[in-house]
């Protein structure tokens, strides 16, 4: 097997070095609380580490450590490192720990390279030069790799992604031990450029990997809001149905009491008309917004409202609607409405069941105002709260499905929890319709 000696500088090194390397990567990832604390005692945990290695170095010379014992207890003394400092699944930190310690091994053998090249090797002569090619390696990861792989301070790492990286990584680690042990090379100097090339190559394919699995995963998660958009259709259609005909029989059984008053008039026959027309009524409470798909999403929560003692507010100027097509519309109002109804359904007190919905114009931007009252404080996941309840296997997937189709029309959402109530605003431009028609062309 393999061994490594070397000696206690490197030690040193290899410790600030891989620290340097794990801070960086965790820098733009959620923290846990108190995580200045946190980092303090990781940081703690990790100069005693060093201390030992350098002890058992000094107190033992002539032992060496096999070099897949070394590396697996780097590994997973960086992986035990990001997880205690980062909000995130163990997988999501051993794949982090991962790419901290290519980027570590890629800085040394850089600065191991430039030293050797202009023949400095004192190792008090060389600490200035390794700081600023280690502060020039970890920059430029900082302004790459570093910034744009996590999605919302998170790596969205799953098992195949998370197998596939740690193989890769086994397998170039075995090519670095070959290379450091003589390779055959007997070159010192091109065995380094080998190992510094190998390494380039090990990133750029875990690059490439987590490029592929993230458009994988965007296309699984478009394929759903694609399904659910036929889906909405499909219920828009047949809600557009169902309110035309009760429509249809109000506006007959309207008649038929006016028949039967005209008839004949006692006081118990006209008391119980008047309750059977005053039942007439909730199915005439149709919202007329000036925009017919409007029209009919509002209604159709309306009616379930009112059947389930939730309090229902509408000011909509729907005349600026056309802008939609009406399965966007009726996804973003359906999703909307659903999303308050659900949250308002688990409120105790019946009187703050109430959802408001505001429909307006200002500056050219259409703005679309959905709020109601919390019962509870949210969680978020970036910038959209974390769903409470799976349904229909789509768990979460409304408000995704609302931000999709606003930015079709180049509009954006906000949502706000501020003083108890969840407010979800929309702006799109009065233009966004053609916008959006470029896209649906592209």
């Amino acid at each position: 097997m393999t061994k490594i000696n070397i000696t206690i500088w490197t030690y040193v090194e290899l410790a600030v070095s891989l620290w340097a390397a794990c801070v960086l990567y965790i820098i733009p990832l959620k923290h846990r609380p108190n995580f200045r604390m946190r980092l303090g005692l990781a940081t703690a945990g990790t100069c005693a580490v060093a201390v030992a290695a350098v002890w058992w170095k000094t107190a033992f010379p002539a032992v060496t450590v096999p070099a897949v014992v070394s590396m697996s207890g780097v590994f997973l003394l960086s992986c035990l490192f990001i997880y205690i400092c980062a909000a995130m699944p163990p997988g999501a930190a051993v794949y982090c720990a991962a790419w901290a310690i290519i980027s570590q091994q890629i800085a040394h053998e850089s600065a191991f390279i430039v030293l050797r090249s202009m023949g400095i090797g004192g190792q008090l002569s060389a600490i200035g030069y390794m700081v600023v090619i280690y502060a020039v390696i970890y920059g430029m990861a900082g302004i790459t790799i570093v910034r744009y792989m996590p999605e919302n301070g998170v790596y969205q790492v799953g098992p195949r992604q998370l197998s596939s990286a740690l193989f890769l990584l086994i397998v170039f680690e075995i090519l670095f031990g070959f290379l450091r042990s003589g390779g055959g090379i007997p070159y010192p100097d091109v065995r380094v450029w080998n190992i510094l090339l190998i390494q380039c190559y090990c990133v750029l394919i875990l690059y490439l990997q987590n490029t592929l699995f993230k458009k994988s995963a965007m296309k699984q998660e478009l394929d759903i809001l694609n399904q659910l958009w036929h889906q909405q259709k499909e219920q828009y259609e047949l809600s557009q149905e169902t309110i035309t005909l009760i429509n249809r029989k109000c506006h007959d059984l309207k008649h038929q009491i006016a028949a039967m008053r005209a008839i004949t008039s006692p006081e118990e026959r006209d008391k119980y008309l008047r309750e059977v027309e005053d039942s007439v009524q909730i199915y005439d409470s149709i919202v007329k917004t000036g925009n017919e798909v409007l029209d009919t999403v509002l209604t159709e929560k309306s009616l379930f409202c009112t059947a389930s003692s939730i309090k229902i507010n509408c000011i909509a100027d729907g005349r600026q609607m056309d802008i939609f097509d009406p399965v966007d519309l009726y996804t973003v109002f359906g999703n909307a409405i659903d999303n308050a109804i659900e949250s308002v359904k688990q409120l105790e007190n019946q009187e703050m069941r109430m959802i408001d919905v505001l429909v307006y114009v200002r500056k050219q931007f259409l703005i679309i105002n959905i709020m109601n009252p919390l019962g509870r404080r949210l969680e978020f996941d970036g910038d959209l709260p974390v769903s409470t309840k799976a349904r229909n296997g789509y768990h979460g997937f409304g408000l995704k499905s609302i931000r999709y189709t606003v930015e079709k029309y180049n509009g954006f959402m906000k949502i706000d929890t501020e003083e108890n109530i969840f407010s979800l605003k929309i702006l799109i431009p009065i233009a966004g319709k053609k916008a959006a028609d470029r896209t649906e062309r592209r």
